[in-house]
Formats: structure tokens, C-alpha cells, sequence
């Protein structure tokens, strides 16, 4: 430290991003000596027009007096030109060049914020440890955060119960797959906080023309929705799989990038099967998501059996 050169310390000074100036407190009037580019650009005053400048003339309150060596922040008003600040404050720190008073007052642009954005930090960031603790309650009670409907894990947990039951039992077990048609259009258009609203209309709305109480929704994928039905084969689950499509039409939420309407629509797959030792629950899984994909996008018709 002891071998840089002042040129050394004042190139360091000139090229802080913080805005810093220096005050003679021995000259008489103190006055300013040095101020940085970033004090400049701050205040709107040039380097010229405060060097030398007597110090008490930029305090902006006469109670912040020049001879104060107490002091630990002040005040200043700016110049009034374009882009300066009306008011810049400083934090003030003592320097000297030997025993006794400072010779010098170094200050530097205040960091701390002020109570209105403190609050607002610290409001938002109680703000996000709630949202937090909701998405991982609901993670834990098998919830998704966005719809409220069962989450994939809490789905596929359920499919295994039911597909062993329905195979004890020889009945059908049905599935349908609901995607949204462009969705990533959609959020690139409307943002986050829309889109999750979009999913949970679309999530009320399967939910909803669901009548049996075993019959559940589960948010399966980003954009993808799937119904879990007992008891039935694959000509109920589509002729359910079309009113529902047509239900998510009849919200008429507006989506302005889709290929064949103006709205949001979804398209659907379903798969129906009754459980032996050649079948698992990735098999129905892959026959509605099979079907899905054969379906032309925007179809609305389901092909007999």
C-alpha cells in the first residue's frame, strides 16, 4: 500500500463508480478540493465549478455547519441541469495527516436505502418466503402450485393404486390427455402471471365436468392436463374428452398467436384398457399420448372405438 503514488491512488479515485469528493477543512473558507466523475455526473456540476468552491455554499442545511467535525452525513443540492439529481447525500469520513482535528473531509455517495424501499424490500421479501412456503405446502399435499389441481408425482401415485385395483377387479381403467394448443405463444404474448391464470381456467374446467367422485385432474406437463376415469371405455372417455375440449373453447380467453382460432383450445388423446400381466401403466399412458399425437392439432372429432 505504502509504494503507490498518489497519481496511483487519485486514478483510482477518478474511475470509482461511487460518487467521492475531498474538502479542505483547513483552507479558510473550507472548500472543496477534489470530486470524481462520478460526483459529476450526480450532481451536474463540472469539476471546475467546485474546485475551490467554498463548502458551507453546497450544503444543503444550514444546521449541516462547515465547521462541524462531528458530522457523518450531509446534504447537498445539485446543479439543476438534465439528468442531475435534485438532493445527493453523502456519508462523511475524516482524514488526517497527523495528530489532532481532520485535515480533510472525504465523502462519498450515500448506498443505503431509503425507509420507502427498505419497507418495499422488505415487503417483497416476506412476500416471496410465503409464496415459497404455499408452493412447497402444496407440493407436499400433492397439489400444483399454479392450478391447484393433483401434481404428476400425486397422479402417478394414484394411477398405481387404481391400475391394482382395477386389475384385482377386471375392469377398465380410462385416461385422457388434454394439451394446450401453442401455449408458449401464449406466455411469450401475456407473460407468467397470465399464463398460469389461463392454466388455472383450463384447470376448472376439466375439474368441473368431472361427475364421479373416483374421476380425477392432474396438471401431467407444462401444458398438459390428464383425467384419470374408472370404469370406462374408450368411446365414454372421448365423448367426455369432446365436451370438455369444447368447454375450454366456450371460456373464449383470447390468444391471439393460435393456428386455427383466436382463442385457447385444447387437444386431447385418450387410451382405454383393462389391466392383465401384459399391461402396465406406462402402456395406457403411451396409447393416449399416441392418440394425442395422431390427432390433428385443433381436431375436435374422436374416431369410432
Amino acid at each position: 500500500m505504502f509504494g503507490l503514488s498518489k497519481n496511483i491512488i487519485k486514478q483510482a479515485l477518478d474511475l470509482s463508480p461511487v460518487a467521492t469528493l475531498i474538502v479542505d477543512l483547513k483552507a479558510e473558507p473550507q472548500a472543496v478540493q477534489y470530486v470524481n466523475q462520478a460526483f459529476e455526473a450526480l450532481s451536474g456540476f463540472d469539476a471546475a465549478e467546485l474546485i475551490g468552491r467554498p463548502w458551507a455554499q453546497l450544503l444543503e442545511s444550514a444546521a449541516d455547519s462547515a465547521a462541524d467535525t462531528q458530522l457523518r452525513e450531509v446534504q447537498l443540492r445539485c446543479h439543476p441541469r438534465l439528468g442531475a439529481a435534485e438532493f445527493l447525500r453523502l456519508d462523511l469520513l475524516p482524514l488526517y495527516d497527523g495528530p489532532g482535528a481532520p485535515r480533510y473531509w472525504l465523502g462519498t455517495e450515500q448506498q443505503v436505502a431509503s425507509a420507502a424501499e427498505q419497507q418495499d424490500a422488505e415487503r417483497e421479501a416476506l412476500l416471496s418466503v410465503l409464496r415459497d412456503a404455499r408452493t412447497h405446502l402444496r407440493r407436499l399435499d400433492g397439489r400444483d402450485s399454479a392450478t391447484g389441481v393433483l401434481n404428476r408425482r400425486a397422479f402417478e401415485d394414484l394411477l398405481q393404486r387404481d391400475w391394482v385395483l382395477a386389475r384385482r377387479e377386471q375392469r377398465s381403467v380410462a385416461l385422457m390427455v388434454f394439451q394446450l394448443e401453442h401455449f408458449d405463444a401464449y406466455r411469450d404474448v401475456f407473460g407468467r402471471h397470465a399464463a398460469d391464470a389461463c392454466l388455472r381456467k383450463v384447470a376448472h374446467a376439466i375439474s368441473g365436468s368431472l361427475r364421479r367422485a373416483g374421476d380425477l385432474t392432474a396438471r401431467y406437463a407444462d401444458d398438459r392436463f390428464a383425467v384419470l376415469m374408472g370404469e370406462a371405455d374408450a368411446s365414454q372417455a372421448g365423448e367426455l374428452a369432446r365436451r370438455i375440449a369444447d368447454k375450454v373453447r366456450g371460456l373464449a380467453i383470447h390468444h391471439p398467436r393460435a393456428m386455427h382460432e383466436r382463442f385457447v383450445t385444447v387437444s386431447f388423446g385418450v387410451a382405454s384398457v383393462v389391466p392383465d400381466g401384459s399391461l402396465g401403466q406406462p402402456d395406457l399412458i403411451d396409447r393416449a399420448e399416441r392418440d394425442l399425437a395422431d390427432r390433428p392439432a385443433g381436431a375436435r372429432q374422436l374416431s369410432a372405438g
